[in-house]
């Protein structure tokens, strides 16, 4: 009888699985082993997808309840308490993180490590005073909104909101400027952000 081989990614993260309890007669290798993601690049990415979904799903039904100007109101308070969220993690987990511009560009590094695999960003100019960067990609926001057929009712990046609750939420009075570069159809994305002093 051949072996069944176990995902990495399954023995890695054998932790979070360590209390499931399966019936005697279930052949748990082989389930692992046909329903595990089987590289981190497929686990982060089925991960992304439905956080996109989540996301692109409750609004539509806000949109249904609520009329279409609910769409933006919604999506932009809640990028924001995630902005903020994120932010009060951050300087709890660092407390050396020092609230000032040079910090935002480190946590939205952070976010686009942990929740945004598909995003690039290149840095222009980051001091004290000013992070020039690009965020490049595919944006999921922009891709499931526009299977959703919503897109149109959000004003673009839907992460300008997220960016600004990082900087209100430390106290930095700043100039926040976000411009979007390109948006194509098939949500391929460069956005042009700039944190600045006032």
């Amino acid at each position: 009888m051949n072996q069944i081989q176990l995902p990495e990614t399954y023995l890695a993260l054998s932790d979070f699985r360590k209390d499931d309890i399966y019936l005697s007669e279930m052949n748990q290798a082989q389930i692992i082993a046909d329903f595990f993601p089987g590289t981190f690049t497929e686990l982060t990415q089925r991960l992304s997808d439905i956080t996109g979904a989540f996301y692109g799903g409750v609004l539509k039904q806000i949109g249904k309840l609520y009329g279409p100007e609910a769409i933006e109101q919604i999506s932009g308070t809640f990028m924001y308490d995630l902005g903020s969220r994120m932010t009060l993690r951050n300087l709890e987990a660092k407390p050396n993180l020092q609230p000032g511009i040079p910090a935002v560009a480190k946590i939205l590094i952070g976010a686009i490590f942990t929740s945004s695999p598909e995003y690039n960003f290149e840095f222009k100019e980051l001091n004290d005073y000013k992070c020039e960067m690009l965020i490049k990609g595919t944006d999921r926001y922009h891709k499931i909104t526009q299977s959703l057929q919503i897109a149109g009712l959000l004003k673009w990046p839907v992460i300008k909101p997220f960016i600004q609750g990082i900087c209100d939420t430390m106290g930095l009075d700043v100039l926040l400027d976000i411009k979007v570069l390109r948006l194509d159809p098939d949500s391929s994305c460069s956005y042009h952000i700039l944190v600045s002093e006032k």
